[in-house]
């Protein structure tokens, strides 16, 4: 029989599948729309760092308010500085925000500029009220306490924007070609840069185009840097116009080369109305009119606001979830939102895009469909580039490729790369945690050899990369010693467990590939962590050079405090007991060296008193080494420990308002923890293709996979406890699901829920996930 497109087979399971597949009140269908679920207002206060504006998936334009000179968009704010054209989802630091546009009407200046907008920004600012907002996916839309309402929708380069003037006012407009997201309006974990945009320019070109460019970056006080162009269209022409640089405003003048450049442009007072198209792209102003022209070469914003809904709505139909609170279903889709929103497209629609050597390549004649950028691989890796990849291997696949491309170009893999140059944010080597990661998903469409030989010289041959810095800093001692030593490091112990996690994935990567001895190589490398353990205090405990360890090293006291959580010297953003419980592919042997089963289970449970703990040794919800601590439980016999506590997670730390995000998104890996965990799955190993089993939220969760097969989830009757698992109908004891297991055209699996534990579930040794090492 046939559901829609997609063929049931014959065998008994088939009707199970089937009947799942109705629960929802027909083929695939749900109670409510995944799109209209969505609220890209949840996470834009409290940390979280996310926007509201208008973005396709993975779109290079990403146009939305911001209410601060820094770039970011806060609730709690009720002034707007301008409508920029990129952002990035969740960082915890400024970077883009590049070209805002901000409409006045005569209530917010005379006929005249009377002051720069790049000095006196805050004279511009326009208030708003929350009331008069709307946010979409793909679509933002205000009023503003000016009069002037602003509309907008994107395509994947490009952007249309609907104006509406009051009646008979003047229609106005700025484009700050210099008000990039100000890098020194720094976060808390980070310094300000000390320097500001390099340059910006501005063009008025005719009466109805604008052209420019910027080159900005600092992002978290590195290095970093980028050029980007746009080119913008107005349906009708302008009246009047003018730029700023610096101080200085030039009327009538229709150039501006400077670190602060802007055009104001005057529309009369007969223009209610005012259309502006803008495409933007990395390589040059001719090729962001190319964008423009080619991805709306109309004027009909409706369309293009409806084009865009159409392109979420498929995207976010991958996954439909039902018999959940209206409450989960919009958490869960802003969240699946959140995670499809990066890496973005570098590329411009016809192949050119910029390298890492800073000349222009192009794809034409490859067969890489587009180039991507801004890849926070520290956070990805922990979830969002799994699920991409088990969604859209062909995609993620190109998104790998990449990364292989900018290794090609620059001699390394880049590591937290933000357009074409790194970072170095982050301690690891985590492009290799996300490319080992994506293919063990089901991303194969890129070069694995030259992956392969990129992944080996960084996990192997020390020596510099761009900015005079080492991909894995300390390489040479890491080698020699198995830890990297806290004398030459204050991340030391920290960036060493990385190094194990990206050894291991490394190693899976090898053997997929057939590179067996680097396979075995790599994976005693990753057993290095043990190193670091300290039979004292049974915890993961900084060393130093001469192989002695960190003293007066007190567990429960923090040897300083980090930013916002407790925070020992010797790790990045945590402290020992964040970062002993992240060692999944190895837990096994962690359990015997702690002291075994129960010795550990007391930890956990004290580890876990709190979810979202600040300030003390305990568990941070939205700290990205914690991602993973709560399957440590099914290493000692006890997942129902972990479906407390993962159930408390979506329960406590996630909710449906402006701060229903626990601390930074970080490119939609803290969104990953809710939907994963939704999912009632976790893809804890990295370079491993499989999951950790917890406790699924909805009644039906339909994964619909790019290769036409699908996989249902189902969690039968309430509480969160997991009594029984089917896997396609048979019984299945494990707490450890290997992909492999999911190659039917159909995959049936079916959680039996319970108010109360089932404590022998999963506590004979047979029913442990295995340690991957052994």
């Amino acid at each position: 029989m046939f559901v829609g497109k997609y063929h049931l087979p014959t065998q008994p399971i088939c009707a199970l599948v089937l009947s799942s597949l109705m629960i929802s009140g027909g083929a695939f269908s749900q109670t409510s729309s995944s799109y209209d679920a969505v609220d890209p207002f949840i996470g834009t206060i409290g940390g979280g760092n996310t926007f509201p504006g208008a973005s396709l998936p993975f779109g290079m334009i990403q146009w939305s308010p911001d209410t601060t000179i820094g770039g970011w968009y806060r609730y709690s704010q009720n002034k707007i500085y301008g409508f920029s054209l990129t952002h990035l989802s969740g960082a915890g630091c400024p970077l883009y925000a590049d070209f805002p546009f901000l409409p006045l009407s005569d209530a917010s200046m005379t006929d005249e500029l009377t002051s720069s907008p790049a000095t006196a920004r805050d004279n511009y600012a326009i208030v708003f009220d929350h009331k008069s907002e709307e946010a979409h996916p793909g679509y933002y839309s205000v009023a503003l306490a000016n009069g002037v309402k602003v509309a907008l929708t994107v395509t994947s380069r490009a952007g249309i924007a609907r104006i509406t003037f009051p009646q008979g006012k003047p229609a106005r407009l700025l484009i700050n070609a210099g008000g990039s997201a100000d890098t020194n309006v720094h976060s808390a974990l980070y310094p300000p840069v000390g320097r500001e945009h390099d340059g910006s320019e501005v063009a008025v070109e005719n009466q109805d185009e604008v052209s420019g460019s910027v080159t900005s970056g600092g992002f978290c006080g590195t290095d970093s840097r980028y050029t980007l162009y746009f080119a913008a269209r107005f349906q009708k022409p302008f009246q009047h116009f003018g730029v700023w640089n610096g101080d200085a405003i030039e009327k009538n003048q229709r150039e501006a080369k400077g670190k602060h450049t802007g055009t104001w442009l005057d529309f009369g007072s007969d223009q209610p109305e005012v259309l502006m198209k803008v495409g933007i792209s990395y390589v040059s102003t001719k090729n962001a009119l190319d964008n423009l022209n080619k991805e709306l070469p109309g004027w009909n914003f409706d369309s293009a606001h409806s084009d865009a809904r159409q392109a979420w709505g498929k995207m976010l139909d991958h996954v439909r979830v039902d018999g959940g609170t209206s409450d989960q279903e919009k958490l869960f889709y802003t969240g699946l939102y959140h995670m499809l929103l990066s890496p973005t497209l570098f590329s411009d629609s016809n192949g050119d895009y910029i390298g890492f050597d800073s000349k222009v390549r192009s794809l034409a004649g490859t067969k890489q469909r587009e180039q991507y950028a801004n890849f926070s691989d520290w956070d990805i890796y922990r979830n969002p580039i799994q699920l991409q990849a088990l969604l859209m291997p062909a995609r993620v696949g190109d998104m790998m490729q990449s990364l292989v491309n900018d290794a090609e170009q620059s001699g390394w893999l880049p590591n937290w790369e933000a357009a074409n140059d790194v970072t170095y944010v982050m301690g690891g080597d985590s492009p290799a945690a996300v490319i080992t990661s994506a293919y063990a998903f089901g991303a194969r469409n890129f070069d694995t050899t030259a992956a392969f030989k990129y992944l080996m010289k960084g996990a192997t041959q020390p020596g510099m990369d761009l900015h005079n810095q080492e991909q894995r800093p300390l390489l040479a001692d890491y080698l020699k010693l198995g830890y990297v030593p806290l004398d030459k490091l204050g991340i030391a112990a920290s960036v060493s467990l990385e190094y194990a996690s990206d050894d291991f994935g490394i190693a899976q990567f090898a053997k997929a590939t057939g590179h067996m001895d680097a396979y075995h190589k790599l994976l005693v490398q990753s057993g290095d962590w043990r190193n670091l353990f300290d039979p004292e205090t049974k915890m993961i405990r900084p060393r130093l050079s001469d192989g002695s360890w960190l003293k007066d090293f007190n567990v429960d006291k923090p040897a300083r405090d980090g930013p916002g959580r407790a925070e020992h010297h010797g790790f990045q953003e945590g402290n020992t007991w964040h970062y002993t419980f992240m060692i999944p592919f190895d837990y096994p042997r962690l359990v015997q060296s702690m002291g075994g089963d129960d010795a550990v289970t007391t930890r956990l449970d004290r580890f876990f008193a709190k979810i979202d703990c600040r300030g003390e040794p305990c568990y941070t919800v939205g700290n990205e080494p914690d991602f993973v601590a709560p399957f440590a439980y099914l290493y000692v016999g006890k997942p129902w420990k972990a479906q407390e506590v993962l159930t408390r997670v979506e329960q406590e730390a996630f909710n449906t308002t402006p701060g229903g995000i626990p601390g930074n998104d970080d490119l939609g890996a803290t969104s990953g923890v809710y939907v994963w965990n939704a999912l009632g799955l976790y893809p804890g190993v990295p370079g491993l293709g499989g999951v950790f089993l917890g406790t699924p939220m909805f009644k039906i969760a339909t994964l619909h996979l790019d290769d036409g097969s699908t996989l249902v989830v189902r969690g039968e009757g309430t509480g969160p406890y997991v009594s029984n698992v089917l896997l396609n109908g048979k019984h299945f004891g494990n707490s450890w699901l290997p992909l492999s297991a999911l190659r039917l055209k159909i995959t049936d699996l079916h959680f039996n829920l319970s108010p109360q534990p089932n404590e022998q579930r999963g506590e004979p040794a047979s029913q442990r996930p295995p340690s991957f090492l052994q």
